[in-house]
């Protein structure tokens, strides 16, 4: 008889397991080679709730009741911008790294360009782009492909046309190449926590630097045009430099708008190609699930592309893409400061600390999930959704601080899913296992390499 899913409220007191100095040593330099492999193995050895000392003053947490009050009921006392330095160089100000009133002020800006009755405006955008996609694949057809590569270029296309009219297939290789050069860079500065600052002169932080004059020459070409009317009055961009904050009257300096660019392009691309390439890696290994969700696209759709309407209705491939980012979260830990004196079911933090929540470990979590590491979409079905405590399952985060894009990425991921498996067999060249490699996001440790042929009819 199985198990039936734990949702009963968790335990009201709890003890932060303490690490000896000789595993606080071992911790960190896990850390800093692989973080999430590395929270997994201290979830293993000591628990949901683990504290640490070195280099600074760390408590990890993983319980959904845990992740609702650091995320929701007292989230104010949890900011972001102490804790986002790490990602300052490359993002400066922009919505993903700010808090408090300049959070606020282009989140009011941001959002109602991203809302899920505005962003069905972009269909049509996606569908271009995976045209120009697929017109690649046909002269290569049959030919080995990096395939997350060619994720990540799909979707820099869809963000640049959608979000600035800007054809970036010319720039998707520079921008994927300098993000995650930044990316990497970021994420260790953050484990070394104050031991690797952005000003000491290592080849990584040169090649750093690089990167973001690169990124910042490429969006503020956009911004340029933007500003002088280059741009048709449709576009993202267009309607951020002309808005004005309701209360008040506002308008982004090119500088916000600088930041705010680059978080978009980083958001708004990163995560939907993440998840798109954990689900052909997880669909190879599972040809049922693959059968059964060609053949739902071809009930909704048949030969056609997705019109708005289609999109609810093809909810299994819904599900295989929200399975996928269970198993593989986008972003895998998200780290939080402390701004006073608080207690957390017993555990107690104090201003200066660092919290860091890890959705990849909650994901995984066997109090909240049957067999945790096993590929299902079935868990997502609107009955299993309804029985689950839903900050068990956080791949945009959840609150306040929910991920404006969710409903863009969402779009995108099951539209080009869909029109995907319908038209194209993907299959592995080994069956080698694909290890992670986290770089902020959720990054393959090696390429995706595929076959790719059209799929018979």
């Amino acid at each position: 008889m199985s198990r039936r899913l734990d949702t009963t409220p968790a335990p009201r007191s709890f003890r932060a397991a303490e690490l000896s100095w000789p595993e606080e040593l071992r911790i960190f330099r896990l850390l800093l080679a692989n973080y999430v492999d590395t929270a997994f193995e201290l979830h293993r050895r000591h628990g949901d709730v683990v504290r640490r000392r070195l280099p600074k003053r760390v408590v990890s947490f993983v319980r959904p009741s845990h992740l609702r009050h650091i995320l929701r009921t007292n989230v104010r006392n949890y900011p972001k911008d102490t804790d986002y330095e790490f990602l300052r160089p490359i993002l400066g100000d922009g919505l993903f790294v700010s808090d408090g009133a300049v959070w606020t002020q282009q989140r009011r800006l941001v959002a109602p360009e991203l809302r899920a009755n505005t962003v069905q405006r972009f269909l049509p955008t996606i569908l271009d782009s995976l045209d120009s996609l697929f017109e690649q694949w046909h002269q290569g057809a049959g030919q080995p492909r990096d395939v997350s590569d060619d994720m990540m270029r799909l979707t820099l296309w869809v963000v640049g046309a959608a979000m600035f009219h800007r054809d970036f297939r010319a720039e998707a290789e520079t921008i994927g190449h300098c993000l995650e050069i930044c990316l990497e860079v970021a994420t260790r500065r953050f484990f070394a926590m104050g031991l690797y600052p952005a000003w000491l002169p290592t080849p990584d932080n040169h090649r750093a630097r690089e990167a973001e004059r690169t990124l910042d020459r490429i969006v503020r070409d956009l911004i340029t045009r933007g500003r002088g009317g280059g741009l048709d009055g449709h576009s993202v961009l267009s309607r951020l430099v002309a808005a004005a904050d309701d209360e008040t009257g506002a308008r982004m300096t090119d500088r916000q708008l600088l930041d705010e660019v680059k978080s978009l392009i980083l958001a708004g691309h990163e995560t939907t190609s993440l998840a798109l390439s954990w689900t052909f890696y997880l669909l190879a290994e599972h040809p049922e699930v693959e059968a059964r969700l060609v053949d739902e696209v071809r009930e909704v759709l048949g030969e056609r592309p997705p019109t708005p309407e289609d999109v609810p209705r093809l909810e299994y491939t819904r599900m295989v893409l929200m399975e996928a980012m269970r198993l593989y979260p986008p972003v895998p830990g998200v780290p939080r400061g402390v701004r006073e004196e608080d207690e957390i079911e017993g555990v107690r933090v104090a201003p200066g600390d660092t919290v860091i929540v890890f959705p990849c470990v909650t994901h995984r979590h066997p109090d909240y999930w049957e067999r945790p590491d096993q590929f299902d979409p079935e868990r997502f079905s609107a009955e299993q959704t309804e029985r689950r405590d839903p900050y068990a399952y956080l791949p945009f985060l959840l609150g306040r601080r929910a991920c404006v894009g969710e409903h863009f990425a969402m779009l995108e991921g099951v539209v080009a899913l869909a029109m995907i498996v319908s038209r194209w067999q993907l299959r592995r060249e080994d069956d080698r296992p694909i290890a992670t490699r986290p770089i902020s996001t959720l990054r393959m440790a090696r390429p995706l390499r595929m076959r790719v042929r059209p799929r018979p009819r």
